[in-house]
């Protein structure tokens, strides 16, 4: 009898087995799993043409064969070489490649946005908010990017981060010109179209350049958007356009104006 439960038990596995293996066959050599269709989402840096170059997949073959043993990659099917893959283009952040059954693809593209650039030699590098370098060139980048000042470092590459000791400052910079725009949001007075740059001496040290002609000094780790008002309030309504000196920001105080 118990022979008998034995045999029973092993045909069973014997089939669980083999219909695993025919399963198995079937996804990867089946031609109703081969790639009929790769759509593109979230990619206004690159053409879907060359996302789907830099993935590698092309209509035709059997996408389940890229498949990792991995968990990400098994069960949530996941091409992991192609997203490796897209995320060196520079302006890609991230990339999510996934098999959508039976025959499909589907890319899904984060991307990084260019938030101001940073002089380098003769060199005029655009980065992202993380420090990111999307681009370099010989002339100043358009899209009305701001320049920073003040980060130092000795080497970059186009897509990858500046390798410097104090990429934390470009954050603190960047925040600072996010604290410009969200002040011009709902005012007719734009202190953005007047900033020339930013320049970070240490997390609790920044000046920012206004029309060429006025200087603010302030702690960007103390109240900043107040700090950025009350700076355009200043600037449009209580300096005539012809000024030229610095505005000091000290702890506890009411700002000060020095001229030049």
């Amino acid at each position: 009898m118990k022979k008998a439960k034995r045999r029973v038990r092993r045909l069973i596995f014997l089939f669980i087995v083999a219909g695993l293996a025919l399963g198995l066959f079937m996804l990867l050599y089946a031609p109703i799993f081969s790639i009929s269709y790769i759509e593109v989402s979230g990619s206004t840096r690159y053409s879907e043409e060359v996302i789907k170059e830099m993935s590698g997949l092309k209509i035709g073959q059997n996408g389940y064969r890229g498949l990792k043993l991995s968990a990400s990659s098994l069960f949530e099917l996941r091409l992991l070489d192609s997203e490796k893959s897209i995320n060196r283009l520079p302006y890609v952040k991230d990339s999510r490649v996934s098999l959508v059954f039976p025959n499909g693809v589907s890319i899904k593209i984060t991307e990084r946005q260019p938030a101001a650039y940073i002089r380098y030699l003769d060199n005029y590098l655009t980065v992202d908010g993380e420090g990111y370098v999307l681009e370099s060139g010989n002339s100043v980048p358009g899209q009305d990017l701001k320049e920073i000042r003040g980060i130092d470092f000795s080497k970059y590459t186009i897509g990858g981060p500046l390798e410097a000791s104090n990429t934390e400052l470009i954050r603190v910079a960047v925040s600072i010109i996010n604290a410009v725009k969200s002040s011009d949001v709902n005012s007719e007075l734009k202190l953005y179209s007047v900033l020339d740059w930013i320049d970070i001496t240490d997390r609790n040290n920044a000046l920012l350049s206004l029309d060429n002609r006025i200087i603010v000094r302030f702690d960007p780790d103390d109240k900043l958007q107040y700090k950025i008002d009350f700076t355009k309030e200043i600037f449009f309504k209580k300096l005539n356009s012809k000024e030229e000196g610095r505005l000091e920001f000290t702890e506890n105080q009411n700002p000060s104006f020095i001229p030049r």
